[in-house]
């Protein structure tokens, strides 16, 4: 008998810790859920807890186990099935140069950079103010001579080109003065000194004038229109060539009635060789008030006898022209050019004042009006 009840109280320990593990189980159920969820009804909660499958008697009972959720399953189940992708990198910026600046020799041979495109411009001369607006730009203030193109004539002046108000120049601080090489290279130290940038441009030759508009235009970020006007002039210029087409001499007077030739290297005397005219001047020296003309007397104007004579007169009218006080002179009635009405008066802006661009119209006004 003692063996049976040692036996019925085995058994019945065992069933204890069972049903104890299975209420264990169930308060573990109740707590794991981490999002709140309607409450069960009672019955349903008891047929889940209890419907687990009962371990066998014979093995020692299995700690308790949380059940997954499928609701709420553990981060630390879970697995990625697309790899991972990195968000691109900035890209490093190529660093470029600090400054495209811009380096040109000018007529003086000064070395002048630029970093930024002049805007504020002066030009203090007709042969600059011309070169500027032939490339594409244009000016803030002039010389009182310039009066080419017209809307320059609107413009504020600083005086005659010969003695310029370098005061009016430093109250206006122009980002640049664009000067005439010949005749105003002596200003150059003073608008140094007043911290002003100052080109020098010039016009004896064809090249003078084409290079510099092409300067000024890169100057002034005009590539495009300088290259074009130069074109323009190259191709108007090969256009109006002649050929033995005659001599010639284009002369000036001064107040004293004396009389000067343009020389065949001066800018005058470019324009008639342009033409294709033979000057008569050529082979003389330079003399007189005038840069690159000579002294002519009568008895060399005779010896010379050209076919056609131009003249200039740097007077304004009502002056009279030079034109017709040369036929008054009694030994010029025997010139062949005056003798053949071949006397050409000459506009003194596009022969003599303002050497530039407008050679072209010079030329082709010349053509036009030589006779053979």
């Amino acid at each position: 008998m003692s063996l049976k009840k040692l036996h019925f109280i085995t058994i019945s320990l065992l069933t204890i810790i069972c049903v104890v593990t299975l209420i264990g189980c169930s308060a573990a159920d109740a707590i794991e859920p981490t999002e709140p969820a309607p409450p069960l009804p009672a019955s349903t909660a008891t047929v889940i807890q209890t419907t687990p499958k009962l371990p066998s008697p014979p093995k020692l009972p299995l700690p308790p186990a949380t059940p997954s959720s499928p609701e709420a399953p553990s981060p630390t189940l879970m697995t990625i099935s697309e790899p991972i992708i990195q968000p691109p990198k900035e890209p490093i910026p190529i660093e470029l140069p600090a400054s495209n600046s811009i380096t040109i020799v000018d007529s003086l041979g000064q070395k002048l950079s630029f970093n930024t495109v002049p805007k504020n411009i002066a030009t203090i001369s007709p042969s600059s103010t011309e070169i500027l607006y032939a490339a594409g730009g244009t000016a803030i203030i002039r010389d009182r001579a310039s009066n080419y193109p017209h809307e320059v004539q609107t413009l504020p002046d600083v005086g005659s080109a010969y003695n310029p108000s370098i005061e009016a120049l430093i109250n206006i601080q122009p980002d640049l003065v664009i000067i005439e090489a010949l005749t105003q290279a002596r200003f150059i130290p003073v608008l140094k000194q007043a911290n002003l940038k100052a080109m020098a441009v010039k016009a004896e030759t064809v090249d003078d004038i084409t290079e510099n508009i092409l300067k000024i235009g890169k100057i002034i970020d005009k590539e495009p229109t300088a290259r074009i006007e130069v074109s323009n002039i190259l191709s108007r210029l090969s256009s109006a060539k002649t050929y033995n087409s005659g001599s010639v001499l284009l002369l000036i007077s001064d107040h004293d009635r004396n009389l000067y030739a343009a020389l065949p290297e001066s800018y005058t005397g470019l324009i008639a060789t342009k033409v294709g005219l033979i000057n008569k001047a050529a082979g003389l020296q330079n003399s007189g008030p005038y840069p690159g003309f000579a002294i002519m007397s009568p008895e060399i104007i005779l010896m010379a006898n050209p076919d056609f004579i131009v003249t200039i007169t740097p007077a304004p009218k009502p002056a009279p022209r030079l034109s017709e006080t040369i036929k008054q002179i009694p030994p010029f009635a025997r010139l062949k050019a005056i003798r053949t009405e071949n006397v050409i008066e000459a506009d003194v802006n596009l022969f003599l004042q303002a050497p530039g661009p407008r050679i072209i119209e010079a030329v082709e006004f010349l053509k036009n009006r030589i006779k053979r």
